[in-house]
């Protein structure tokens, strides 16, 4: 099921969908959100050594790093692949997916905005990368800041069991602040999961998961609308850390716990007395 634009604002509002810096009334259309270019640019080098990509190796090399001015713009040519980067800091919750999708006067003359990576995972944080393509026979004149292309929310079936980011799960671009290089190296050097040999000893992970999804359930049906920012409030955490509870599986040390269950009363926060006993209720 696709958001409208009324089911955006309240996420947004709830902060289950995070967009910073906040966007501007008229950059929310009826089913999705207006996005804006950022400054910094990667540029491939292919007159520079190893003149060719090797998919097993870091391939950071293969770029340099342009950064434009507010008032300037940076040139892409015909045919000239680049990566751009949202200017905005995208969050989505593990119950959504989002799609990044061009504008349509922008593909008019010739601009592509990405060229695989328009899906956006359950759980992503962080600035999304842009596949930049000028199939024109122009130069086009990107400027930062400009408004550079759309992305729409999409509610899942149930949410996702380990969203993008959870330990174990490979997520390799999480948290990324601009254009990142390719980090597909990492396939080649990383055993398959079902394969690992620290499968045997899961049981951590898998009380942690089960406490994140308890938290996310109460969360839900609590006064706080299923919104980590007014929890954090209310335990007065920053509210990253609450999201890495209830959505990444994060296990709060003793201090948060009992703050925690001092709010929800649920069991599994209930922290135990010196004498291994659970505490008390407090009233």
């Amino acid at each position: 099921m696709v958001l409208s634009d009324r089911t955006i604002k309240e996420e947004i509002a709830k902060g289950r969908i995070v967009i910073d810096p906040p966007l501007d009334e008229s950059c929310i259309q009826p089913a999705s959100v207006d996005v804006h270019l950022g400054s910094t640019f990667r540029v491939f080098r292919p007159w520079k050594s190893p003149y060719y990509i090797d998919l097993k190796q870091p391939l950071d090399g293969l770029t340099d790093e342009v950064t434009v001015s507010e008032n300037d713009y940076f040139a892409l040519q015909p045919g000239q692949f680049v990566l751009g980067a949202t200017k905005e800091y995208i969050g989505v919750p593990d119950d959504l997916m989002a799609r990044l999708e061009g504008k349509s006067s922008l593909g008019r003359i010739g601009l592509l905005v990405h060229a695989t990576a328009g899906y956006v995972d359950p759980g992503w944080r962080g600035r999304l990368t842009l596949e930049l393509s000028n199939v024109s026979s122009l130069p086009i004149h990107l400027y930062p800041g400009m408004k550079i292309s759309q992305i729409s929310f999409y509610r899942l079936t149930t949410p996702a069991e380990r969203p993008y980011g959870s330990p174990g799960l490979g997520s390799k671009y999480q948290g990324q602040t601009g254009p990142t290089p390719t980090r597909v190296h990492m396939d080649f050097h990383q055993p398959a999961l079902l394969t690992m040999p620290s499968i045997p000893v899961q049981a951590a992970p898998k009380r942690r998961q089960r406490d994140g999804r308890v938290l996310r359930d109460w969360l839900k049906q609590s006064e706080f609308q299923g919104s980590p920012k007014r929890l954090a409030e209310a335990l007065s955490v920053p509210q990253k850390t609450v999201e890495d509870w209830v959505y990444r599986g994060a296990r709060p040390n003793p201090a948060h716990r009992a703050k925690v269950f001092q709010v929800t009363r649920l069991p599994e926060f209930r922290v135990a007395a010196p004498s291994g006993k659970p505490a008390p209720l407090l009233d």
